[in-house]
């Protein structure tokens, strides 16, 4: 008996010994990422509602038929992050994306883009060397312009309509060391959906 609980004495010095030593040896870090996401489906949305009963008059379920599918090239999405500790991160992500789509009657094309400054904030809860997994909210401006022929000026930014965004990240993860690969669900107004790139951290 007495011989277990010297060598689990010993196994708990070693562990302390190296927890320290690892707290010693961390220093706060900062991540670049470029990411991004197929189809913005909220931000596709308010392109649409926005224009419904505006240029194509009539109400928005009659028209709804009369629109040819909306475009996009997808949400862009570049991020600077501060690793401030282990399990806490602080960052702010630009983002951008732009839609079109035409009148089938007319032919009339409408377009508009979008672009979001959002700061936000991770909490890191499976940490390794390799792969870390966390959760995340933000939130923040998107300027939109094209999105609605009733546009307002905005601190003289004629044309261009200011509104508040916020995502949330359920799940996300970071793959690699200093260069990585990420990926995430985002659910919020600046995207519903999943968000792949990749990153380096330094």
């Amino acid at each position: 008996m007495k011989r277990f609980f010297l060598i689990l004495s010993l196994l708990l010095c070693v562990q302390v010994t190296f927890a320290q030593r690892d707290r010693r040896d961390w220093k706060p870090q900062t991540e670049i990422s470029l990411s991004y996401s197929a189809y913005p489906r909220m931000a596709a949305e308010e392109f649409r509602d926005g224009h419904y009963g505006e240029i194509f008059g009539g109400s928005f379920d009659s028209q709804r038929a009369q629109v040819d599918q909306i475009h996009s090239i997808g949400l862009i999405t570049g991020e600077v992050a501060f690793k401030l500790k282990k399990w806490f991160t602080v960052g702010v992500q630009v983002a951008g994306t732009s839609f079109w789509a035409d009148a089938v009657s007319t032919g009339t094309r409408i377009s508009g883009t979008a672009v979001y400054l959002l700061p936000n904030v991770r909490f890191t809860y499976i940490r390794s060397d390799i792969f870390n997994m966390y959760s995340g909210i933000g939130a923040g401006l998107v300027m939109q312009s094209g999105f609605s022929e009733r546009k307002s000026d905005f601190a003289g930014l004629g044309g261009v309509d200011m509104n508040g965004a916020i995502q949330v990240v359920p799940v996300g993860f970071h793959l690699g060391r200093d260069l990585y690969a990420l990926g995430e669900v985002s659910l919020g107004t600046v995207n519903l959906g999943f968000r792949v790139g990749l990153g380096y951290r330094f």
